[in-house]
């Protein structure tokens, strides 16, 4: 785990780095859905442990390596990078490990229509399956648990 763990200040969630010919700029997931405030980034307390960054319900427990690669855009969003290990609650690991991720998807829909009252737009949903497919092709080893008090990135 690196020290550059940065979370929003306001919600405590892992906050998505994009950078760009502007520089570097920090998000929220788009899997939270609408946020009704600007990101605040902030240095993760040590043993902070993000939420799972695939379905943003369960806790994470396990890392899942990837390579670096480009991050799929909403049109007119800016170009980002995935470019550290991916957390994972136990479910969605599983998901991710038994090449389930049609499951995965709608498991990440069911988190946004419990959380904001209506379906996940079919945008959103678009997206996900882009970024699912992008970091499905750079998954470079098997899940790996998460130490007690280990930071997740």
């Amino acid at each position: 785990m690196t020290d550059t763990t940065l979370i929003c200040k306001v919600c405590d969630r892992a906050l998505l780095r994009r950078t760009d010919e502007n520089g570097v700029t920090f998000l929220h997931p788009v899997a939270l859905g609408k946020v009704e405030h600007e990101p605040v980034p902030v240095q993760a307390p040590p043993g902070w442990r993000g939420l799972c960054d695939f379905c943003t319900d369960g806790h994470s427990e396990f890392l899942i390596p990837a390579n670096i690669f480009t991050v799929p855009t909403i049109p007119g969003a800016p170009i980002g990078m995935s470019d550290i290990a991916w957390s994972a609650c136990s479910i969605c690991t599983l998901l991710v490990e038994s090449d389930r991720w049609n499951t995965l998807l709608n498991r990440t829909a069911a988190t946004h229509e419990r959380r904001y009252g209506e379906p996940m737009p079919e945008l959103a949903r678009t997206f996900v399956r882009k970024l699912h497919r992008k970091l499905r092709a750079n998954i470079t080893g098997s899940a790996q648990p998460i130490d007690p008090g280990q930071e997740t990135p």
